[in-house]
């Protein structure tokens, strides 16, 4: 592990605003990922996996904490079961397997990396994950059988309609974890839940996600890339693209998308500082002039305010002290 000393996060995520780590560092190996656990330990400072950058902002100035990246990024290929390294951006991966008549077009367009999407059981579509049978022959009913009750629902796929089992360090330890054990719902995990429960780093440190084992249904390649390109442009006609870290924030639970809401409270557009409501969606905040870590959190507590409605942020605000502020 090459450790590096005050190093600039803000430029490392999609909304661009944040100072300098006090420590930062890539993972390569296994290794490095319980070097890294142990420094931060040594440190007492939190330790804070950042994927690719995406619903993450950053305190200015120095934030007293161990920021690190995974850089594990392999891809391993048998049949319908796929492991991928943490590390590998989300939109590498599903270009890759598309060209191996393997489809995972329905992440098509979200951000960052595997282990970032795992975290968040990213997806896209209603609350509620509708569960993907992956079959070798093919994917015509694949949206419409429930293979998991902890995930049935309508109207979204999520990463964990896909996922067989996580490998995780925790602990002192490397443990494989099945879907279920995951804990996986509307946006979260049990991953998320710890990371957030991990108040006292002096005694415990977030799991670091390192890698994970999908299955995925076959199609074939001029069809799944069809697919991507079709979503892909209906991502760009209807979602903002600069300095933004994407959705800020959940849906409610009955599905109703957060973005109407802030709609119909006459927010689309409202600018503090440097961040504005996006006119293109109203549920992205966009850095449209030197935006800072507190205008973002400002703007948040504005809408939160004027829509009490919405609970779930999606971003999260890392202070200096390196804990989470909202």
């Amino acid at each position: 592990m090459q450790l590096q000393e005050n190093v600039p996060v803000g430029p490392k995520t999609t909304m661009r605003i944040g100072g300098q780590a006090r420590y930062f560092a890539e993972l390569m190996t296994r290794e490095d990922v319980e070097e890294a656990v142990r420094f931060a330990k040594e440190k007492r400072i939190p330790l804070i996996v950042l994927g690719g950058g995406s619903n993450t902002i950053f305190a200015d100035g120095i934030i007293e904490a161990f920021v690190v990246r995974l850089k594990h990024d392999a891809v391993t290929i048998d049949e319908n079961k796929v492991t991928v390294g943490a590390g590998k951006i989300l939109a590498s991966l599903l270009n890759d397997l598309a060209a191996k008549d393997l489809d995972l077009s329905p992440l098509t367009g979200i951000p960052g990396t595997v282990g970032g999407a795992v975290f968040g059981n990213a997806g896209q579509g209603a609350s509620r994950p509708s569960p993907i049978v992956a079959s070798p022959i093919g994917t015509e009913s694949m949206h419409t059988h429930a293979t998991n009750a902890a995930t049935a629902g309508a109207g979204g796929i999520w990463i964990s309609s896909f996922i067989d089992t996580v490998t995780v360090y925790i602990d002192g330890e490397w443990k494989t974890l099945t879907k279920d054990e995951c804990h996986f719902r509307y946006r979260e995990s049990w991953f998320k839940d710890l990371s957030l429960q991990t108040t006292n780093y002096q005694l415990q440190t977030p799991p670091v996600i390192w890698q994970v084992t999908l299955t995925v249904p076959s199609k074939p390649a001029t069809d799944v890339q069809a697919e991507i390109e079709r979503l892909i442009k209906r991502r760009i006609e209807t979602q903002p693209h600069i300095k933004t870290a994407g959705s800020c924030f959940k849906s409610l639970p009955d599905g109703t998308p957060a973005w109407k809401l802030i709609d119909a409270a006459g927010l689309r557009g409202l600018k503090i500082g440097g961040i504005e409501v996006s006119e293109k969606h109203a549920n992205f905040l966009l850095n449209v002039d030197k935006g800072t870590f507190q205008d973002a959190l400002s703007i948040t507590k504005t809408i939160k305010e004027k829509v009490p409605q919405i609970t779930g942020v999606e971003m999260r605000f890392y202070a200096e002290n390196g804990r989470i502020a909202a």
